[in-house]
C-alpha cells in the first residue's frame, strides 16, 4: 500500500498489482468492500448503462440535459483517453488527484483481505466519491458485459442497454443471444429497461417479462425523424407515465442519433424536472472525445477525425459515418486511415467494414501486449486482397509515426481517420486541437 500523501500514480501503479488478474468478472469481493464503505445502496437516482457500444456517448448525453436541468450529476465512465481522472466526473467535471487518492484510500482501508482488481477499485472510487459528493444523479457505464460487471452490484433505477454486438467473446459468449443475456444482467424488477436498437434479442424480451420491467424499444416505443433538410431532428416517446412526449428541432450533434435518442428516453423515465427547451439546448454542441471527434492535426492543419471502434458494428457504423461527412464536404479529398487494433478483436470483420471508405492505409500497433503487430495486420489484408487495389499500405512500429506520416504525406483537403480501439485514439488524440 502506497504511503501516506502518495501520488495518484503510485495508487494507479498499486491498485494495478493487487489483483493477479487483470479482469475477473464477479461481484462478491465488490459488494463485501462496498457493504463495509456503506456503499451498496446509493441515495441518488442510478442509471447503469451496458451495450456493446454506444455507451459513453449514452452517458454524455444524458449528463448534458441533467447538468443543463441543474442536477447534481456524477459519472463513471471507462476507458480513459488522457488521464484516469477522466473516468469519474461530478458536474461534468474530472474528479482531482487528491478526491481520487482519499477514495482510493479508504476503499484500500475497507477492504481487509479481499483481493480488487483495477476496474473493481475505479468503480468503488466512483461510488464513493459520489456518496460523498451527494449527487443527484448517477449516471454507471459498465465496463464488460454487465451480468457480472462490478457496477452491477448497485440497483438501477433505469437500465439502458445501448446496443448488442460480438465483442469481448471469450467473456461474454459467441453469439448474440448470450452477449444478450450478459448484458440483461442489469435490468431490475419492476424497473423499466431501455434499448437502443430496432431488434432486441429475445434474452433481453425474456428477461424484461420475467422481471415485469417495462421494456422501451428504439423504433417502437421512441423516434427519431430527421428534418427533410437534414439540419434538425424530432425525438417522440413516453415518460414516466406512459403518456406521449415530444421534443421538435433538436440541434443535431457529433454522437449518433440512436445514443442520443436512447439517453432521452431513459431521463423520461427518471422522477425529474425537464422543460421541453432544455434538451435542444443540452444538445447544442454536445460532443464527446473519440467519439467521430473532427479535430486539426497542429502541424499540418490536417482535417482528423478520431473514433474509437473497436468491433465490427462499431466500424460499420464508422465507414458509414465517414461516407456521410465526405457527401456533406465534396470538397474533401482521400481517407488515409491510422489504424491499430487489439489482437483479440475481429480484425478482418473490422478491416472489412471500413475497406469501402478508405484509400491509403496506415497500419500501427500500440505499446501493449494485446495489440496486434503491424505486419500481422498488413499481410492478413494482403491475403484477402484488401487496400492492394485501392491505395497503399505502409507500416509502423508506432501509432505516432503512423500519424505524423499520414498528415505528412496526405494532402490539404484530405482527411485523416485515427481508429480502431481507445489506446490508439489516445496515443495521438493530443497532437490535434479542435477544428
Amino acid at each position: 500500500m502506497p504511503a501516506k500523501g502518495s501520488s495518484l500514480d503510485s495508487w494507479l501503479e498499486y491498485i494495478s498489482s493487487v489483483h493477479p488478474r487483470e479482469i475477473e468478472l464477479g461481484l462478491d469481493r465488490t459488494k463485501r468492500v462496498a457493504q463495509h464503505l456503506q456503499l451498496e445502496k446509493p441515495d441518488s437516482l442510478i442509471v447503469t448503462v451496458a451495450g456493446t457500444n454506444g455507451k459513453g456517448s449514452c452517458v454524455a448525453t444524458m449528463e448534458a440535459i441533467l447538468q443543463q436541468a441543474g442536477y447534481k450529476t456524477g459519472c463513471y465512465t471507462s476507458p480513459h483517453i488522457h488521464t484516469f481522472n477522466e473516468r469519474i466526473r461530478i458536474d461534468s467535471k474530472s474528479i482531482d488527484d487528491e478526491s481520487l487518492v482519499a477514495a482510493l484510500e479508504a476503499i484500500d482501508g475497507a477492504r481487509e483481505d479481499e483481493s480488487l482488481s483495477y476496474f473493481e477499485y475505479a468503480t468503488l472510487a466512483g461510488l464513493y466519491l459520489f456518496h460523498e459528493s451527494q449527487v443527484d444523479i448517477c449516471l454507471l457505464e459498465v465496463g464488460l458485459g454487465g451480468r457480472l460487471d462490478a457496477v452491477n452490484i448497485v440497483d438501477a433505477d433505469v437500465a439502458i442497454i445501448s446496443s448488442i454486438g460480438i465483442d469481448h467473446t471469450d467473456w461474454l459468449g459467441n453469439d448474440i443471444e448470450s452477449i444478450a443475456a450478459e448484458k440483461a444482467g442489469i435490468m431490475r424488477s419492476h424497473s423499466p429497461t431501455v434499448f437502443g436498437g430496432m431488434s432486441p434479442p429475445s434474452a433481453i424480451i425474456n428477461r424484461a417479462q420475467e422481471l415485469g420491467s417495462p421494456l422501451l424499444v428504439l423504433g417502437h416505443d421512441f423516434h427519431i425523424d430527421e428534418s427533410a433538410d437534414g439540419g434538425s431532428w424530432q425525438w417522440s416517446g413516453l415518460n414516466r407515465e406512459g403518456a406521449s412526449k415530444c421534443y421538435s428541432d433538436l440541434p443535431l450533434t457529433s454522437l449518433m442519433l440512436s445514443n442520443v435518442a436512447t439517453a432521452i428516453q431513459a431521463i423520461n423515465l427518471l422522477p425529474v424536472r425537464l422543460k421541453d427547451e432544455i434538451v435542444g439546448a443540452a444538445l447544442t454542441d454536445l460532443g464527446l472525445a473519440g467519439r467521430f471527434e473532427v479535430r486539426r492535426d497542429c502541424l499540418s492543419g490536417r482535417n482528423v477525425i478520431f473514433d474509437v471502434a473497436h468491433n465490427p458494428a462499431a466500424m460499420e457504423r464508422l465507414a458509414a459515418r465517414v461516407q456521410r461527412y465526405k457527401g456533406l464536404k465534396p470538397e474533401l479529398g482521400r481517407v488515409a486511415v491510422v489504424l491499430a487494433m487489439m489482437a483479440d478483436k475481429d480484425v478482418l470483420g473490422m478491416i472489412t467494414a471500413l475497406e469501402y471508405c478508405v484509400d491509403i492505409w496506415y497500419i500501427a500497433q500500440v505499446d501493449q501486449a494485446r495489440s496486434m503487430a503491424a505486419d500481422e495486420v498488413a499481410q492478413t489484408m494482403k491475403r484477402v486482397g484488401i487496400g492492394v487495389d485501392r491505395g497503399q499500405i505502409s507500416r509502423f512500429d508506432s501509432v505516432q509515426s503512423a500519424y505524423r506520416a499520414a498528415c505528412a504525406e496526405t494532402e490539404a483537403l484530405d482527411l485523416v481517420l485515427v481508429t480502431g480501439s481507445f489506446l490508439t485514439v489516445a496515443a495521438v488524440h493530443g497532437l490535434s486541437e479542435p477544428a
